[in-house]
């Protein structure tokens, strides 16, 4: 699949074309491939035969391999023999003997010298005719037809599948997205902007295009007469973009257009190349050299680093980082703490990533990690200028590592929120429940009970799968169609289940809801406690095929085969959770804390194929894909080159995205799998990034393996007009839950969720409100909150009603609203604090106000001493965090829309 997807691959489509699918079908294409393979065994024959003939003139000549210069020359000829070939290089010795054309050892006898210099002849054939394969142009050539001969067939499947594809798509009517954009270029590329805004049905006064280092070729093709169009009717035409952000290549994205403008690049025809020199004369480049974002230490952090690691680029490639400084707009200066780490071993790598990540977000937040029934809780500062954990952001490069971390930083009590990286069929514990129904479902086959026992050793370590399954081997006799007994080995499911899991009793909740089945599972294996959100992710799952349709563990199993087990945990805490994700997803946006570990990437070789033009007459085909391996040493060598610097080039633009998102703090570490060298030339990103970080900051270092640049000052709030951080903190209204033992029958139910028989009790109405008013931070999130609720069909017409109203009348209460009219960095909603009993609390609102701080909980129905108790408990807690500032206690009852004031 993945290698068939490159068929709508801009670049891939010169290959294609060249292929003309008339001539080059597949019976001719094998036809290729067993030409080239015939010639190229005939050379290799005539070498061996060469060969041969040399070690038998030695041999008639009475010599043996010490009479020869270390034994070099026949112990070579006798690998070549043998088929080595390109595999058996001639040493230097070897070839300066060749050279001299003196191949005995400086004692020799002059007998055994003359006899030596018999067999000159063959033997300097057999070494040319070496060389002429493996060695200078010509070695290369034949290297090249080597690997062409093997990857003939990949270009040809490609072309098929084009083939085929443009057949589907005239048969269906239809056109895939991804070749979209070169169905529209044949049509725009002879007609002028006049018959594209007749075809389009719409006429544009002014086009603005962000992101424009990730436009492919064909696409800035398509909009070019249209620009031109504006622009000779005096309006506005802007294009914004930045070369050291190019990382959509793998798109189709080409930061070289980028550069090239106005002039267009590719092959853009008459009537383009016309449109384009109204652009060259009218148009006009602007560059913007100020940073809006970040602190001043961090601004010149990243104009130093990346100044230096420009210099490592390849000479064609250096211009995308001309321009690199940036001045900071910014008054507080902000943090950067780089640090490198070097381990051999790659588990341990990845376990000391982990903790460091984790006590970096500690030490950014002041928080601390408290320990109760063998789980761990993070407990936040109640320090109001402490970072919270939404304000820090997590880069990584893929998304493997990035569900690694995430499960850990669960299993440390920090809830991380990651969109895609979490999946249910990723984890043991999903994954051994499943399989638990599986050999309920089907007991007898085997593939579910091994399944199980590798989940459940994955997670209990102490337990050793083969020994298990070696524990409940039996025997069985079974016959065949003829009727002949035999005894076949199984494994005797149920007795090693018994063994492993003796409360786990699932044929006698047969009968039960789904819910019930699945929280009985995680229940009896002990697995809820150690993995809560796992557990709460297949209890959700649960209860809504219980509410789509009918749910039985039949309709569970087929639903996990379909789509579940690609299905993201939701582990979103609001505003307490740290966001995971790569650069990619991160790019546009800014985090207050950014921690990026740089695991080192080999940027020495390219991955994939590459579509390559050919000279037909020379080589025989017009194109073919070939790896780096194919075209290393070979006549195009150059080709070779020229994508690894692109390749280069995209892994110091992630790099560079990384680096630039944050606004306070910047944490970086180079990860190493051996010490790095300051001489070599870098192998990889982390080599490269810290080779630039010892050039450009000696004075920074506090020891050899970390430097700190700046101080620990925060942005001032009065810069926050901008709103620039807003769009950051990617807070979907997902919410982790209780703790497992409250979910093992049902989940807690989310206000968006259906009633039960569809009635509305008291305490639903408490609760619903309540859940409604925990999202509206502001006053002015209630519009958003209000278009889901309107939207959410579990609920009935009426209930929705009245909860609007409801929540309405407590943000325009004589004595609520001024607490919702607050700024957003002003306002803690749901947030965890140590009480201090040693508990932790979560009150329902914290605002500050005018200098007090207020602690505002809702409760439904009467009021009781022990509201005003909770609340005196959060008050206190605030207090003794050092805060400076009076704090105040509310109690809101819904009920009855009434607010006490909590007296000390």
């Amino acid at each position: 699949v993945k290698f068939g997807k490159q068929v709508t691959k801009e670049n891939m489509q010169g290959a294609l074309t060249a292929l003309d699918p008339e001539i080059w079908h597949p019976e001719r294409l094998d036809e290729y491939r067993k030409e080239i393979r015939k010639t190229l065994n005939t050379q290799r024959k005539e070498l061996h035969e060469r060969a041969g003939k040399a070690i038998i003139d030695i041999r008639n000549q009475g010599l043996e391999n010490g009479d020869f210069y270390y034994g070099d020359l026949p112990k070579w000829l006798a690998r070549v023999a043998k088929g080595a070939g390109r595999k058996a290089p001639m040493s230097n010795r070897l070839t300066g003997q060749f050279e001299l054309g003196s191949y005995s050892k400086k004692n020799a006898e002059p007998d055994v010298v003359q006899r030596i210099e018999a067999i000159l002849p063959s033997v300097n054939l057999a070494i040319e005719t070496w060389q002429e394969l493996y060695d200078g142009e010509t070695g290369k050539k034949f290297k090249l037809f080597e690997h062409l001969q093997e990857r003939v067939s990949l270009i040809g499947v490609l072309r098929l599948i084009r083939t085929e594809l443009d057949a589907v798509q005239d048969e269906r009517n239809v056109r895939l997205l991804s070749t979209l954009n070169r169905e529209i270029a044949t049509i725009v590329r002879e007609n002028p902007a006049a018959y594209i805004y007749e075809r389009i049905g719409n006429r544009y006064k002014h086009i603005f295009i962000d992101e424009f280092q990730d436009t492919s070729i064909t696409q800035w093709h398509n909009l070019v007469q249209l620009f031109e169009h504006i622009l000779a009717t005096g309006n506005m035409g802007m294009v914004v973009g930045d070369g050291k952000q190019a990382i959509y290549r793998w798109r189709n994205g080409n930061y070289e257009q980028l550069e090239a403008l106005p002039k267009l690049i590719g092959n853009p025809g008459s009537v383009l190349e016309m449109a384009a020199a109204t652009l060259d004369r009218t148009g006009k480049s602007v560059t913007l050299g100020r940073n809006f974002r970040s602190g001043t230490a961090i601004v010149g952090w990243n104009n130093r680093w990346f100044e230096q690691v420009q210099r490592s680029l390849p000479e064609g490639l250096k211009s995308v980082y001309n321009g690199l400084n940036q001045e900071a707009a910014k008054s507080f200066e902000g943090q950067v703490l780089v640090r490198s780490l070097v381990e051999t071993d790659s588990d341990e790598r990845t376990a000391q990533r982990h903790r460091w990540v984790l006590e970096r977000i500690l030490s950014h937040t002041g928080g601390t990690l408290v320990e109760s029934d063998g789980k761990r809780t993070f407990v936040p500062s109640a320090n109001p200028n402490a970072f919270g954990l939404a304000d820090i952001a997590v880069l990584m490069r893929r998304n493997r590592d990035g569900a690694l971390l995430a499960q850990y930083l669960l299993d440390h009590g920090v809830t991380p929120w990651t969109s895609e990286s979490l999946h249910l069929g990723r984890h043991p514990a999903p994954r051994g429940v499943v399989a638990a129904m599986r050999i309920v479902m089907d007991p007898d086959d085997p593939k579910h009970i091994i399944e199980f026992t590798q989940c459940f050793c994955a997670i209990h370590r102490e337990f050793k799968e083969s020994e298990i399954l070696q524990a409940h081997l039996g025997e069985r006799t079974y016959q065949d169609d003829e009727g002949h007994s035999f005894v076949k080995q199984i494994v005797k499911t149920m007795e090693l289940m018994s063994a492993l899991v003796p409360d786990l009793k699932l044929q006698q909740h047969a009968s039960e809801p789904l819910t019930t089945i699945v929280g009985h599972c995680f229940e009896s294996l002990g697995w809820g406690q150690m993995f809560p959100a796992y557990a709460e992710g297949m209890l959700e799952a649960a209860q809504e095929l219980g509410v789509q349709r009918n749910g039985t563990v039949r309709t569970f199993l087929d639903w996990w085969d379909r789509k579940g087990k690609q299905r993201s945990i939701r582990v979103s805490g609001g505003n307490s959770a740290v966001q995971i994700m790569t650069p990619h997803k991160a790019k546009g946006l800014a985090f207050p804390v950014v921690i990026a570990p740089v695991i080192d990437s080999d940027f020495t070789k390219f991955k994939d194929e590459l579509p390559v033009l050919l000279d037909a007459s020379e080589y025989g085909l017009p194109a073919a894909l070939l790896r780096d391996s194919d075209l290393k040493d070979t006549p195009l060598n150059a080709i070779r080159e020229e994508e690894i610097g692109k390749t280069q080039l995209d892994a110091l633009n992630i790099a560079y995205v990384a680096m630039t998102r944050a606004i306070e703090r910047l944490d970086v570490q180079l990860e190493f799998k051996s010490e790095p060298e300051m001489d070599a030339d870098a192998k990889g990103l982390s080599h490269a990034l810290w080779k630039a970080w010892k050039e450009a900051f000696p004075e920074a270092f506090v020891d050899d393996l970390h430097s700190i640049q700046g101080q620990l000052d925060r942005k001032p709030q009065d810069e926050d007009s901008e709103a620039d951080e807003q769009v950051t903190h990617l807070n979907p209204k997902l919410l982790l839950g209780q703790s497992y033992e409250q979910l093992v029958a049902r989940p807690k139910a989310h206000w968006s969720e259906p009633l039960p028989e569809g009635e509305m009790n008291p305490r639903d109405f408490g609760n619903a409100v309540h859940g409604v008013l925990s999202e509206v931070v502001v006053r002015e999130d209630w519009i958003e909150v209000q278009a889901r609720l309107h939207r959410n069909v579990a609920l009935a017409p009426e209930h929705r009603s009245v909860i609007q109203r409801s929540v309405e009348a407590i943000l325009q209460h004589d004595e609520m609203k001024h607490f919702f009219e607050v700024p957003n960095a002003q306002v803690f909603a749901e947030r965890a604090m140590r009480l201090p009993n040693g508990k932790v609390g979560r009150p329902d609102r914290v605002v500050n106000l005018n200098g007090v701080w207020h602690v505002i909980d809702y409760k439904t129905g009467k009021p009781e001493a022990k509201h005003a108790k909770q609340v005196r408990e959060y008050c206190e807690a605030l207090s003794g965090d050092g805060i400076g500032k009076p704090v105040q206690g509310w109690v809101f009852y819904t009920s009855d829309m009434r607010i006490e004031r909590v007296k000390d």
